[in-house]
């Protein structure tokens, strides 16, 4: 199934979006002394993975081969699998910890190498379009359900975190409701385009 042509645009622009919002915690960040090297990494992640999906789902591709991003995303994954190993609890935020982030970093490595690529497409300077049939099977199609299935109940916990309205706060840094937002939205479209191969 090929993820729609409108829809394709309307997840670019949100990832986007989401992409500079991200960036735009860190520019503040850089006015607070006390905003941790951990919550920078989250930022940094969220970035990395927004712009990531914007170009996976992008009628046009983008820039950087699948292996670049795949690069991308295994330094993201191990960044916070060892994070969770190493730091103990009190990891991460944005509404998940070092484990949730580890795993959507693996997320994204499974929707970059469970379909099948040609070494000329893994290798080219410009990523083409992602989501188009492409009539071979994808591989490990339970772990492909399993992430659906962690997405699915992440987005429902970060809506009822929503509508609880546990998350206002003030200015970009604080502001828990926009981030909230903007992790549902990560979760909807991560689980949609890997439900789409499957």
């Amino acid at each position: 199934m090929a993820v729609p042509t409108w829809l394709g645009w309307v997840l670019t622009a949100a990832f986007l979006g989401i992409a500079g919002y991200s960036a735009a915690r860190l520019v503040a960040a850089n006015r607070r002394s006390d905003y941790t090297g951990r919550e920078r990494a989250v930022d940094l992640a969220h970035a990395l993975m927004a712009l990531g999906m914007a170009v996976m789902c992008s009628p046009i591709g983008g820039p950087l081969p699948p292996a670049g991003w795949q690069a991308v995303f295994a330094l993201v994954t191990a960044w916070f699998l060892g994070a969770a190993l190493l730091g103990g609890r009190g990891g991460a935020s944005w509404h998940g910890g070092d484990w949730q982030h580890a795993v959507a970093g693996l997320a994204m490595l499974y929707m970059l190498t469970a379909g099948s690529h040609t070494a000329h497409a893994m290798s080219s300077a410009w990523f083409e379009p992602h989501f188009e049939p492409h009539g071979n099977e994808v591989a490990l199609p339970l772990l492909g359900w399993l992430f659906v299935a962690f997405f699915a109940f992440q987005a429902l916990w970060l809506g009822r975190a929503l509508v609880a309205g546990r998350t206002a706060d003030q200015g970009i840094l604080a502001d828990r409701r926009v981030a909230a937002v903007c992790q549902l939205v990560m979760a909807l479209g991560t689980g949609y385009l890997i439900l789409v191969m499957l």
